[in-house]
Formats: structure tokens, sequence, C-alpha cells
């Protein structure tokens, strides 16, 4: 079909056709992809001839849209993780168990549990003393055998790796670590008080401490309880007699 004079100046003019591809935004502009775009006359990029350049046109556009593509696809495939970690440290609680009869006059089978959550060496020290009706330490010690009468646990005189060993500060310890929820056996088999002493009250004190047992040789029991008890923690974690050079 035959362009007339008035189509001629018309396109030479750069008026646009009608639609015929991919409209582009005027020169300097940019699309919802950030994508700037090319020179134009007008509305729609010519050259020589003042033909549109249809096929790379096409080209063109199908390049923005896989660059917004691309752009769609990091976004959504962004991630993020995210994990919580709280570490506690293990315990320790040593706590004597031990039974009365009903006049509380009998103290029987005292032992020492660990009630904490890591292994732990064990020692007992026992004070028996007089106090007053306020609760004051009098001077004058209990004679044993006059007014009161021991008999120790089994364990104080085995000959077994589990026992009860004194040591050279006159701490009772038990010969390996206790486990959690585990307890040694017994340290006194009761205690007895004889005849009665007026005011005075015959006081049979047992205190324990522990020290936690897992931990790197020269630490824990080496370190701290070693010296005055004249124990040391041996090869497989029994505590043993020092050697003396």
């Amino acid at each position: 079909m035959a362009i007339g004079k008035r189509d001629k100046d018309r396109l030479g003019a750069g008026a646009p056709q009608g639609s015929r591809g991919a409209h582009f935004r005027p020169a300097g502009n940019t699309d919802a992809c950030g994508c700037a775009g090319e020179p134009t006359r007008g509305s729609a990029p010519v050259r020589r001839g003042g033909r549109r350049p249809l096929k790379r046109a096409a080209i063109v556009a199908v390049a923005v849209l896989a660059m917004c593509g691309a752009g769609g696809a990091v976004a959504w495939f962004g991630v993020q993780d995210n994990v919580l970690n709280t570490f506690t440290r293990g315990e320790i609680k040593p706590s004597i168990e031990e039974m009365f009869d009903k006049d509380r006059t009998v103290k029987t089978d005292v032992h020492v549990t660990n009630k904490g959550t890591a292994p732990a060496y064990m020692r007992a020290a026992v004070s028996i003393y007089w106090e007053d009706a306020a609760g004051n330490q009098l001077w004058d010690a209990p004679r044993e055998g006059q007014d009161y009468s021991i008999t120790w646990g089994d364990a104080l005189t085995a000959s077994t790796s589990e026992r009860w060993i004194k040591g050279a500060d006159g701490y009772y310890y038990w010969s390996v670590p206790v486990e959690a929820g585990s307890t040694t056996s017994n340290l006194i088999k009761s205690v007895e008080k004889h005849g009665d002493h007026g005011d005075k009250r015959l006081v049979v004190d047992i205190a324990t401490q522990a020290l936690q047992a897992n931990l790197s040789a020269g630490e824990g029991f080496d370190a701290v309880w070693s010296a005055s008890s004249g124990l040391a923690v041996g090869a497989d974690g029994t505590l043993v007699q020092k050697t003396t050079n």
C-alpha cells in the first residue's frame, strides 16, 4: 500500500504509529525494574529512514523482563536461620541423710547423697560437743563410752575401693566420685546418748562438702584438698594416700 505525503511527513516528524511491539519509555526514565530506557524521538526509538527497530525492540524487551525476573528470584530465595542454645553449668549439692529414733536420742545411718547434676568428691566433718539450753557450745567435751557411744560404718574400715578414708586434716573422704543422684555408704551406723546431763544437750554435728570430680588432672581435688588431706586422685579416679619421698 502506497504511503501518501501526509503520512510520510507524520513518520518523518516522529509521530507514533499504531501498537506494533513493545512501547519504550522516553530517554533517561526508568521502569519498575529500575532499567534505563533508550534514546527516542517522541515516544518510540528511531533509526535511519524513520522505521522502528522492531526485532531489536523485542530482544531488549525480553532482556528487561529477564532482569526483572532475576531480581524477583533473588528476593524469593533470601532466607534466614537462627538457633538459640543456652548452656548451664553442672551443679554439685551434697546432702546429709540420717535417721533418728522416736525419742531423738539415737542417730543412725548417716551418709551423703549427691543431689546435684555432676559427679563430685565428698568429704564430711564430724563434731561432737555439748551445748546449753540457749544453743551455746560449752567448753567441756562429752566423753565417748560414758556420755555417748558411736558405731562407725563398715565402709570406714573396708579394704575395697569404695570406702571412707580419714584424711590428715580430720575430714572423712569418700574414696570415689559420687555420681549425680547416688549416695555413699554409711559414715556412721549409730550414735547414742547415755545418761541425764541436766540442761546440757549432746550435739553430733555432721558437715559435708563437695568438689566437682570431672576435671583435668591437677584441678579440683588435687588443687584444693590434696595438700591438707594427704590424699591424691589416682589414675582411675580413686583417692589414694600420697607417697612421701
